[in-house]
């Protein structure tokens, strides 16, 4: 087999077996729901390669088709649809796989701005799960079965850590609940997660609330096929950097033993290994199924 064919060979065996774009996607076309660095990604055969190489862990087969035409923008996280939806909306005969995920990414527009990278491909993968006809689907087995569940783990790791703070927010943002502004006192949800964390988002800080938080999970699930956490330090750092002069707070968990750390990131790790299980069943029920994002 020569090399050619055997890289052929190599990219159809990968869990990603359909990489297609569908449209225009000339360098001096319109962006439609792409920018630049989105439209040089996924029209680089060497970039294209690359994403295969990244999703090689995970554990479900894949199809991605990425639509640039006139029509396609406005369908901005439709969530599941049908063929014949995709058909009388996208005016495109796509029928899914029986043995694969079906994704249809109709632009990569978004709070982040990140550019289309298979790392922003998984995590946007998540957001897709949350959605059906484009409204939140608050009964999706995504939502009630991964995203709730690390809502509730991380507000019970808050209670625990800290017992006499007032009560955490749900979650979304580091900041007290009936305060726009951040709260020096009060410990989120997403204050542990950035503590815990070990993709870049958490390690830069990087992550505007706590629901991206678990889309990132799914992110790291679909690339390196685990979830794993960085152990809690003794301390939280609650703001990125120095405001007026001061240092960035960081507050001690108040009566916290060393033996009660160590049971928490022991729990930690049972949290990591649940999430996991949680992950494979939800897509692997999702095999036959269509998404539009």
């Amino acid at each position: 087999m020569d090399q050619i064919n055997f890289k052929s060979w190599l990219l159809d065996e990968m869990p990603i077996t359909n990489f297609q774009t569908i449209g225009k996607w000339g360098p001096n076309d319109r962006p439609r729901g792409y920018n630049k660095q989105d439209i040089g990604i996924l029209t680089n055969p060497k970039a294209v390669e690359k994403i295969h190489k990244l999703w090689s862990n995970t554990k479900e087969n894949f199809d991605l088709y990425f639509v640039r035409q006139p029509n396609a923008p406005k369908y901005l996280e439709q969530g599941e649809v049908t063929p014949e939806w995709v058909k009388e909306n996208l005016g495109l005969d796509i029928q899914p796989n029986e043995e694969n995920i079906t994704i249809i990414f109709t632009n990569n527009r978004g709070a982040e701005k990140v550019p289309m990278t298979a790392w922003t491909m998984a995590h946007r993968i998540g957001h897709a799960l949350t959605r059906t006809n484009g409204g939140y689907d608050s009964n999706s087995e995504y939502v009630e079965g991964f995203t709730k569940e690390v809502e509730r783990d991380f507000k019970n790791l808050v209670k625990k850590l800290f017992p006499n703070q007032p009560e955490p927010n749900r979650g979304w943002t580091p900041y007290n609940s009936y305060n726009s502004k951040p709260d020096p006192y009060t410990v989120q949800p997403l204050h542990i997660a950035l503590a815990v964390g070990t993709m870049k988002s958490a390690r830069d800080r990087n992550l505007r609330n706590f629901n991206e938080f678990a889309f990132e999970l799914t992110a790291q699930y679909l690339i390196t096929g685990k979830v794993k956490f960085n152990p809690l330090q003794k301390s939280v750092l609650l703001r990125n950097r120095m405001a007026w002069g001061n240092p960035a707070p960081m507050v001690r968990y108040p009566n916290i033993k060393d033996d009660d750390m160590n049971h928490i990131n022991g729990q930690l790790e049972n949290m990591a290994a649940q999430y996991e299980s949680s992950l494979d069943i939800i897509f692997s029920n999702l095999i036959g199924r269509i998404f539009v994002m």
